[in-house]
């Protein structure tokens, strides 16, 4: 009997998990050295200080000398997927034969480096939950290892695993939606920071951070943006947000006070009461949806009825998976009246489905009358191409045939 030979997969899924993690860390190591500088330099701070960074920038959470910070950085969190991805693109040069396993023990083993790495971190008077850590590290080499694998060899259809044909068809519809919620969120963050384009550098100016921390702040400020974004969407579906105790941004107005120093922050809207037509950007989330829904409708043969509960699906898929991104993006960002910032954990959620789910029955019904419209307008094989004595444009301009002379003479 022969001793059973070791999985391919499993030694790059196993390698996988330490390098990205390695290579994120080192990542984060270059950024405190730009924020610290080199006086007073240790290795042992420096890496210890930058794998609470990194911990923190997968989501989770850090409690040191008496701030706690449990928002979770979306921008930052973005580029620890995409380190994992290419980390794997790297260490799987053939395609393997069982995906889903594969991304699981990339996910589990780099879900042991932040067991690890969360235990050694939280030391010295910083707390840093190791349930959290564990699990944000496997989310993001869960991700990260899905999107590396695909990109580099294909078979994307081997992750849905055996989930059924209509919810992929609605899942896959609704990331449209999401894409235009986002798309529309982020136009408007985009459009607030150039209109307080000079408050940012104001705000820039009063911090001073000099070369190396303004590289360091810079970062910062970009890997921000998406949480911003997260907040405007969250905003345009209703909710909105909140940017410490007693203030809050909707659609009605800004109740604000004083807000942290951080340059990105110049995107926010002046205190005070919205002009009325601001509500009609409430209508953003029912054109997600209907966006989704029009997606899900690609057969215009399928009967009506079927197309509208595949809009509705569309519709609220995207919005559970916007409600699911935007609850993550809030928490606390620091101590006291900080403790409560970005959106609420479930209200963007049980606003969003609904909400999206009625966009996507719209979009559907669009989508139906327009295929079918498209169906009757279009000739049958063999038909005439138009009504008899109506000429058409390409007509007019080829020249008469022999019969049309005669018919002219």
């Amino acid at each position: 009997m022969t001793a059973p030979t070791e999985t391919p997969y499993l030694r790059a899924a196993f390698l996988a998990g330490p390098l990205a993690a390695g290579a994120a860390m080192l990542l984060s190591g270059i950024v405190v050295l730009f924020a610290r500088g080199l006086d007073d330099f240790s290795v042992t701070s420096v890496a210890r200080t930058s794998a609470q960074v990194w911990l923190t920038s997968i989501g989770s959470g850090i409690t040191a000398g008496g701030v706690t910070i449990t928002v979770v950085p979306i921008g930052a969190l973005l580029v620890a997927v995409l380190v994992v991805a290419a980390v794997v693109r790297w260490v799987l040069p053939d395609p393997v034969d069982d995906l889903p396993a594969f991304v699981i023990s990339t996910a589990g083993s780099h879900g042991l480096v932040g067991a690890v790495i969360s235990a050694v971190a939280g030391t010295g008077g910083v707390d840093i939950s190791p349930i959290r850590a564990v699990a944000a590290a496997c989310v993001v080499g869960g991700v990260g290892a899905g999107l590396g694998a695909v990109g580099r060899h294909g078979g994307s259809d081997a992750l849905w695993f055996t989930v059924s044909d209509h919810l992929r068809r609605a899942l896959r519809a609704g990331l449209s939606g999401v894409l235009a919620m986002l798309t529309a969120a982020t136009s408007l963050v985009v459009l607030l920071l150039l209109i307080h384009l000079d408050r940012a550098g104001d705000l820039w100016a009063l911090l001073d951070p000099g070369v190396g921390g303004g590289i360091a702040l810079a970062a910062g400020s970009l890997l921000a943006v998406p949480n911003l974004v997260l907040w405007t969407a969250a905003t345009l579906i209703g909710p909105g947000f909140a940017l410490g105790s007693d203030t809050s941004v909707d659609l009605t107005g800004a109740q604000l006070g004083a807000v942290p120093g951080f340059p990105v922050l110049a995107a926010l809207p002046s205190p005070g009461e919205f002009p009325g037509w601001v509500f009609l950007l409430g209508l953003v989330p029912l054109a997600a949806g209907a966006v989704a829904g029009w997606r899900a409708c690609t057969d215009p043969s399928e009967e009506l009825r079927s197309q509208i509960v595949a809009g509705f699906a569309a519709g609220a898929a995207a919005g559970f998976m916007l409600g699911v991104l935007i609850g993550a993006s809030g928490g606390a960002i620091g101590p006291g009246r900080m403790e409560q910032a970005g959106p609420a954990a479930l209200t963007p959620l049980l606003v969003a489905v609904p909400v999206m789910a009625v966009g996507g029955g719209i979009g559907a019904v669009l989508a139906h009358y327009r295929g079918e419209r498209a169906l009757h307008s279009s000739p049958e094989p063999g038909a005439d191409a138009g009504p008899p004595g109506r000429s058409r444009l390409w007509r007019r301009h080829q020249s008469p045939s022999a019969d049309r002379r005669h018919e002219q003479s």
